[in-house]
């Protein structure tokens, strides 16, 4: 019996009974890498399908500016998702803008549809929406002087919106502060200025706001209008308003407006926003002709 005894506490001191053999530890050594090799694979396929999302993207980007095609990944198995967050989020915005009942416009647009209407319109203050639309200048009927565009500004003081079109078909502009008046090189506006574009002709603009960089909204001079500063215009329109220019600007943060850095003006138009009591009269004023002029 005592001898016994001791070869169980022997036993028990070489195989101590917390521990398994040691197969069985290699076992499940084995078993736990196996369970977790699924899981690093997972999360590598995870990453790759990400990174060549990102490729594509990059790629489809570069080659869409030289005017080429590529084929859509999305096509392949290689991606599960069938919309871009994006998109979908541009097509909520889209459904949203449809709901919105615009003011009445004293004139058809040659320039804004009523697409890019709805889309400008939740950018402009509070205080604006709700009034009606007045074409206070247009080149097709008042002309195509810089001074003219002035001295239209002048028949209802407060923020206006500037539009034009180049002969590419891009639309774009700003929120400017009138009446618009030539000053000795000192900007004007507050930071409800803004600036837009929309060089796709998708009818839905890009807003460019205020960065706070600096406070170059506009200025106005004999010689040309412009929009933006700190070292480059976001939009110049030159005195007779057949040439401009537009350039990434401090101001506003902006891309280039139009598809080309310089372009050649096709129709510059300006809007007031005009409170119901003051239509009519405005709306008088601001039909009255001046020297005429239209092109192609």
């Amino acid at each position: 019996m005592r001898k016994h005894k001791l070869l169980r506490s022997t036993n028990e001191l070489l195989y101590p009974i917390s521990a398994p053999p040691q197969d069985e530890r290699k076992r499940n050594q084995v078993e736990s890498v196996t369970e977790e090799k699924p899981k690093e694979i997972e999360i590598f396929l995870s990453w790759y399908k990400h990174h060549l999302r990102n490729l594509f993207q990059a790629f489809k980007f570069h080659k869409e500016r030289k005017g080429t095609s590529v084929v859509n990944p999305d096509d392949c198995d290689c991606d599960d998702e069938t919309e871009s967050d994006d998109a979908l989020e541009r097509k909520k915005i889209v459904k949203e803008e449809q709901t919105i009942t615009l003011p009445e416009i004293s004139d058809p647009s040659l320039l804004l549809t009523d697409q890019a209407r709805r889309s400008l319109y939740p950018s402009l203050p509070a205080l604006l929406q709700g009034r009606k639309w007045v074409l206070l200048y247009s080149t097709w009927r008042h002309g195509i002087t810089l001074s003219t565009l002035y001295r239209k500004s002048q028949l209802w003081p407060g923020l206006s919106l500037l539009v034009v079109g180049d002969k590419k078909g891009s639309v774009f502009g700003g929120l400017v502060e009138a009446p618009l008046a030539p000053t000795n090189n000192k900007y004007q506006g507050t930071d409800n200025t803004f600036v837009f574009t929309d060089n796709s002709g998708s009818g839905l603009p890009t807003v460019y706001r205020s960065t706070g960089a600096n406070r170059f909204y506009t200025l106005c001079s004999k010689d040309f209008l412009a929009l933006g500063g700190g070292g480059r215009f976001a939009l110049y329109l030159d005195s007779e308003l057949l040439h401009g220019s537009s350039a990434c600007s401090d101001t506003f943060g902006n891309s280039c407006l139009a598809n080309s850095q310089d372009f050649d003006v096709k129709h510059v138009e300006l809007w007031g926003f005009v409170n119901a009591s003051m239509y009519d009269e405005i709306l008088s004023l601001s039909r009255r002709t001046e020297t005429i002029c239209r092109w192609a």
